[in-house]
Parts: C-alpha cells; sequence; structure tokens
C-alpha cells in the first residue's frame, strides 16, 4: 500500500470520527425530550470518538513512516542493484578484454616453447659435432639454463599471485610444484657435475636443459591456466544475458570503431612483440654461438695445463698447506719452541692462526706475543675452551700453582701469552733500584736542558713537574718564561709562573710568535716557551702541528728552550704526522706508568727495553709503599713519584722527582753579570704550633705575589700556614 492510499484512508476516518463527536455533543447540548435517553451513550461515544481519533492519527502517523521508510529501501535497493549492474557490465568488458589478453600470451608462450625447443634441438647437434668441450663450461651452461628458466617461473608464478589473490590457494600449489622442480633439478644437476665422460657431458647435459625448459614452461602455462579459468567463472552467469540482451545490441553499434582501433592496436602490438621475440632469439644465438667457442677454446687451454707433471702440482699444493699455517718461531730456544707448539696445538685443535711475532724474558718468565690479523673477533672464552689452558700449561712448564695467563691488544691485532716460571723476589722498599737518581740531583741534572717534552697521565703530575724542571733551569740560567696555560682554572693548579696565554687559541698564536720571540730575545739571557696541555691543543687545532714542528726544528738555534706538556708517551699519537725522529734532540720525561709507552715505542735494544722495564716495575712498588708508609694520595704535593728520562745520545734512566713547588717562580732582571753559581732550594720552615717538620702544600693565589703555603708533617697536629 502507497503513502497517498494511506493518507486518503486516514482522511475518510477522521471525518467519520468528527461526525461521530459531533453528533454525540448535539445530543449532549440540545435539550430535546427525545434525546434523552441517548445523552448516556452519547457520552461514551463522544469519548470513544476522540480516543479513535487521537489513536488513529498517531497509528496513521507511523504508518505513513514506515510506508515512506520502505519506499526509501526499495528505492535505494533498486539504485543498487541499477549500480551494481553497470559494475558488472564494466567488468564483463574488462574481464573479456583480460581473458583475450591471457589466450594471446598462451599462445606466445606456446610459440616460444616451440621455438626454443627447434633452437635446443639445433644446439644439441652442434655440440655434438664438437670435438672438444669443457667441462666447466658445460656445467656453467646448464647451471644458467637453469637459474634463467627458474627464475622466469617464480616471477611469472608470483606476478599472478599478487594480481589475482582469489587464486592463492591454486597458485600456492604451483609454487609448491616449483620447489619440487628446484629440489629435483638441484640433484640432477649434482649429478650431473659428477659426470666425467665427455659423451655423457654433452648428452646428459643437453637433455637436462631440455628438460629445464619444457617442465619450467609447462608451469608458467599450469599458473597462467589457473587465473583464465578464474576469470571465465567470473564471466560466466555473472548477470544473467537476457537482463543485457538488449543493452548489449546497443553497445555493440556504438562499440564498433573502438572495437576496430583497438584490434588495429592489439595487431600492432602483435607484431611488435613478435619483432621483440625474434630480437631475442637472434641475440640467444649469437651468444649460445659464443660460448660454443669459448668453451672450445677454454677446453683447449685446460688440455694444455693438464699437461703440467702430476710432481709439480703435488709440490704447489705441499706449499700452499705449509703457507696456509700459522707462521713459526726462528731458531731453537726454548721459549721459541714453547711458542711454536702452542700455535700448532691451536691450529690442529680449532683453527686459529697465531702467527709468531717475537718473544721476550720477563722477570718471572717469559712472554710470547702473536698476530692474530688472520682471525679477527677472536674471543677469549674461545681460547679457554675445554682443556685448552690444561694443555697451555703442559707445553709452557708453568711454575707449579700458577696458569698462562691470555692479554688482548685489539688495537694492534695482537695476542700475548704470559708464562710464570719463578716466584717474584721482594722489593726492599727502603732502597731505590740501582741507578735510580735521587730529587737531591735533580739542579744538577736539569742544569743544561733547554728542549723538554714530559708526559703524564691525568693527575701524575706533569705540570708541576714542568714548573719545577723551568724554575730550576732559570736559577742557574738568567732568562724569561712565557707560559701557555689553556687548564689556568684548574682546581690542582699548583703553578706559580705567570701565564701569557689562557686558552687553546692563546696556544696556537703562542706557537706562531715563538719564532719571533726567539729572534728578538737578547743573546745573554735564555727564551724560555711552555706550552701545556699540547695534545689537546693540536686536538683541537690540528693545522698548528705545522708551526709545532717548526718550533721544535728551530728551537736549538737560539739561546731559547721549549717545553711541552701532554699525556701521550708515543709521539705518533699526536694529531699532526708526527714521528719519533721530530723529538730527537729533546730530553724526553715520561712520569709514572707512561715509562711503558714510551719504553715500547722507543729505539732501544731489546736488553736496554728488558732492564728499564724491571727498574720500572720496581720503581712503581717503591713509590706505591712509601707512600702508604707515609699515609700521603697520589695528588699529594708532596707524594713519592718517579719518571723516565730518555735523552738525546744518553741511556735512558729513571729519577725521583722533587716535590710540587720544590722550586718557586723568581723572576730576575738582566744584569751585566751572571752569577753561575746554582741558588739552592729553600728549607721548608718548621711548624710554628708543634716544631715538627712541614711539607708544601700548593699556593696561595688570593694576594700579591702568590705565597708558598705548607702543612705540618704531624699527623697529631696537621696545621696549615703560610
Amino acid at each position: 500500500m502507497s503513502s497517498q492510499k494511506v493518507q486518503r484512508l486516514g482522511f475518510k476516518y477522521k471525518v467519520i470520527t468528527i461526525a461521530l463527536a459531533v453528533g454525540s455533543i448535539l445530543v449532549l447540548l440540545v435539550p430535546i425530550k427525545n434525546f434523552k435517553p441517548l445523552q448516556s451513550a452519547a457520552k461514551y461515544l463522544l469519548g470513544a470518538s476522540v480516543i479513535s481519533f487521537v489513536t488513529t492519527r498517531s497509528a496513521l502517523r507511523d504508518a505513513l513512516d514506515e510506508i515512506e521508510s520502505t519506499e526509501s529501501a526499495h528505492r535505494d535497493v533498486v539504485q543498487g542493484f541499477e549500480k551494481e549492474i553497470s559494475i558488472l557490465k564494466d567488468d564483463k568488458g574488462l574481464l573479456s578484454v583480460q581473458i583475450d589478453d591471457l589466450m594471446t600470451q598462451i599462445d606466445e608462450l606456446k610459440l616460444d616453447a616451440k621455438e626454443q625447443l627447434d633452437e635446443l634441438k639445433t644446439c644439441q647437434q652442434a655440440l655434438k659435432n664438437t670435438l672438444t668441450f669443457n667441462r666447466e663450461t658445460a656445467q656453467r651452461l646448464v647451471e644458467e639454463c637453469y637459474q634463467v628458466g627458474m627464475r622466469k617461473t617464480v616471477c611469472h608464478v608470483e606476478s599472478l599471485y599478487r594480481n589475482y589473490t582469489e587464486c592463492g590457494a591454486d597458485l600456492a600449489k604451483i609454487k609448491q610444484e616449483i620447489e619440487v622442480k628446484k629440489e629435483r633439478f638441484s640433484n640432477l644437476i649434482d649429478q650431473y657435475n659428477t659426470i666425467e665422460s665427455f659423451d655423457d657431458l654433452l648428452d646428459v647435459g643437453l637433455d637436462l636443459q631440455e628438460k629445464i625448459l619444457t617442465q619450467t614452461i609447462e608451469l608458467r602455462c599450469k599458473a597462467q591456466s589457473i587465473v583464465i579459468s578464474y576469470l571465465l567463472t567470473l564471466v560466466e552467469d555473472a548477470i544473467p544475458y537476457s537482463s543485457f540482451e538488449d543493452y548489449i545490441e546497443s553497445v555493440k553499434l556504438l562499440a564498433s570503431d573502438r572495437i576496430t582501433e583497438a584490434e588495429d592496436l592489439r595487431q600492432s602490438d602483435l607484431r611488435g612483440i613478435a619483432d621483440d621475440f625474434t630480437t631475442v632469439i637472434e641475440n640467444h644465438k649469437n651468444r649460445y654461438a659464443n660460448d660454443i667457442g669459448e668453451a672450445i677454446l677454454t677446453a683447449r687451454q685446460a688440455v694444455e695445463q693438464l699437461e703440467l707433471s702430476r710432481y709439480e702440482l703435488e709440490e704447489a699444493l705441499s706449499r700452499l698447506s705449509e703457507a696456509q699455517k700459522p707462521l713459526q718461531f726462528n731458531g731453537g730456544s726454548s721459549v721459541a719452541n714453547v711458542g711454536n707448539s702452542i700455535s700448532t696445538y691451536y691450529y690442529n685443535r680449532y683453527g686459529f692462526y697465531l702467527d709468531a711475532l717475537h718473544w721476550e724474558d720477563t722477570e718471572l718468565g717469559f712472554k710470547v706475543v702473536y698476530s692474530i690479523r688472520r682471525n679477527p673477533g677472536l674471543p677469549e672464552n674461545e681460547l679457554t675452551a675445554d682443556n685448552s689452558m690444561e694443555q697451555v700449561t703442559a707445553h709452557t712448564n708453568a711454575l707449579h700453582g700458577t696458569e698462562p695467563k691470555w692479554e688482548f691488544n685489539r688495537q694492534f691485532s695482537q695476542l700475548s701469552l704470559i708464562v710464570q716460571l719463578r716466584r717474584p723476589t721482594k722489593v726492599k722498599v727502603d732502597e731505590l733500584p740501582r741507578g735510580v737518581r735521587k730529587a737531591s740531583e735533580f739542579l744538577k741534572i736539569v742544569k743544561n736542558w733547554r728542549r723538554v717534552r714530559i708526559t703524564g697521565g691525568s693527575e701524575s703530575g706533569k705540570s708541576p713537574t714542568a714548573e719545577n724542571v723551568i724554575c730550576a733551569i732559570l736559577q742557574q740560567t738568567p732568562g724569561d718564561c712565557d707560559f701557555y696555560d689553556p687548564m689556568h682554572d684548574s682546581v690542582k693548579n699548583h703553578r706559580s709562573i705567570p701565564s701569557v696565554g689562557t686558552s687553546h687559541p692563546d696556544s696556537v698564536q703562542g706557537l706562531k710568535d715563538y719564532q719571533r720571540k726567539m729572534q728578538d730575545a737578547p743573546t745573554d739571557r735564555l727564551y724560555l716557551a711552555w706550552f701545556d696541555e699540547i695534545d689537546t691543543t693540536l686536538d683541537q687545532n690540528s693545522k698548528s702541528a705545522s708551526d709545532l714542528k717548526a718550533v721544535l726544528k728551530q728551537s736549538s738555534h737560539k739561546n731559547s728552550g721549549l717545553v711541552i706538556t701532554g699525556q701521550n708517551a708515543n709521539v705518533r699519537n699526536l694529531k699532526g704526522g708526527f714521528d719519533r725522529s721530530d723529538m730527537n734532540n729533546f730530553v724526553c720525561l715520561h712520569i709514572g706508568d707512561n715509562y711503558r709507552d714510551a719504553i715500547a715505542n722507543s729505539h732501544l735494544s731489546e736488553h736496554e727495553r728488558s732492564t728499564l722495564m724491571k727498574t720500572g716495575d720496581a720503581m712503581t712498588e717503591y713509590c706505591a709503599l712509601k707512600n702508604e708508609e707515609s699515609g700521603f694520595d697520589h695528588t699529594d704535593p708532596s707524594a713519592y713519584r718517579f719518571a723516565l728520562v730518555l735523552e738525546p745520545n744518553k741511556k735512558g734512566y729513571f729519577m725521583i722527582l722533587p716535590e710540587f713547588g720544590e722550586y718557586v717562580w723568581q723572576p730576575t732582571e738582566p744584569t751585566e753579570a751572571i752569577d753561575t753559581e746554582p741558588t739552592k732550594s729553600v728549607t721548608n720552615p718548621n711548624c710554628p704550633t708543634c716544631g715538627s717538620d712541614s711539607r708544601k702544600n700548593g699556593l696561595l693565589k688570593t694576594v700579591t705575589p702568590p705565597q708558598q703555603r705548607y702543612k705540618c708533617k704531624s699527623t697529631e697536629c696537621g696545621r696549615e700556614f703560610v
């Protein structure tokens, strides 16, 4: 029922209801005797009319709304069907075009297969006529045929799998077949690679190529057929033919011109594809002919090479095998034999290359150093796996109760084995090792120093030591000093020499100004320049390396001197391409543990290195025990410190360094007569409280000029005073 019919029916019902209501009102209101018996019924009829009018109106409104919503839904459904029919019409046309294209591709694949099989037969005949053939070339041709055919098949099937997801299940089976084919052909190729007979090599190889081409094309056609079948199911009975018969007839008239154009375009594309295919076939034939020619040439060269004698081949293999083994130590010493046996053990058991570098005697035994560049990233746990350390201990005959120790040097790709053969001897704390210079000899030692390089780690005291050196020199030789102090605001500042530069840029400029100041300095007064933290200055300004090199070379030609301080003992670590020869005319003072790197990177003989290393180890223990006995921290100005001294054309030696501030800056004015008598250091004053000895405790810089601070050595007093 439509909404208009419902409205007309509702109107009629309302008229009747209103008429009944009006009649009931007349019966109730008009005073007619004949209506009095009906007044009671008229009341009920009036109420019913009113109720019926209200309910009918609401019901009619609801019914009208429902009918309108139904009509709207019906219209939407009709429009949806019409739109879907339009879409299906378009899809049908597109699917028809796709089916035609796929059928064309199948025909082309069949033609491709036929032409390739014909070409393969031609090539088979050509190969059979070949008298000599190289085995490696035949194997390569078969492998290339397999790789190209399988690659095309995988790409084709993967493309269909991505574009037609609805065929995923069936195409997945094709992909499984491809994997089976891969495994099968891989096995066949492996079997083919073991063939030795020339005739079998040709026949089996050509037959295998024919199988690869045929079966890969079959897989591609099979996958294409799955997609075509799916597209046909979409077209067949997708929409009843009767619904589109009139529409198709009208479309035929409109599409005749487009069909003609499409046919012309298709014919043009087919001709282009045919031309391209012809070109590909010609290129393939030419490449195949070239491969055959190269195979023949390679086979001839192989025959010529096989004419080498078996003895020469075996000798070359033997030399190659020996060259692959780890490098061995020369000589018949026991340590060399031990080092060779250990490298042979790790090579035979784990395949590690421990190439011999050098070995040296140590205070308690010996150390063997190997290069591990041929097996980078070698972890320590692999060296100690299984019972390897027990085997190494047995090889080295290490001291009972000790075990050899491996140490890595990742920077130089080196591995060291340290072996202990004897017990360490106790060092007498109260006795300096033989040949060590005392701090009381400091003035005499540094008197003629002019070019000094001081190195040391953080908090080793290199800057206070540099000040002691400069003040001791100038106490004996009148002169001046320009001090460049990038760390002038350091909390560890114990220096009394006034600075002329307080930043790294000031030091850079100071290196440039040094030559001019050196030329302008009086010949009767010594001019010194001190550059603190020189390695950090070069790190931030590597171009200043050329200025520093010029200063190093020219400072010895005038009455001038140069002092540089830094952390690196190895001069090659300075930015700017420095070498050890750049410091040949310098006194090198290496404080604390820096003696190790200095000795390792020096030009000293092995005997000199070993002797200095033993003395340095003894000095380390001596100073540590002395500081512990006196209660000194390593940063304490009075703590015991030592340094390795390497002077030009002299043997290296160790010396005890004086306390911080032992020699204080005392500026001097030029005088006609120069007192060459060295000025002795002032004895520390006694404590004004208890009278005990005191030690220096840095400078008080809040007053001008700065004053020396002292601290009582008595643990009970400990008073600080100026």
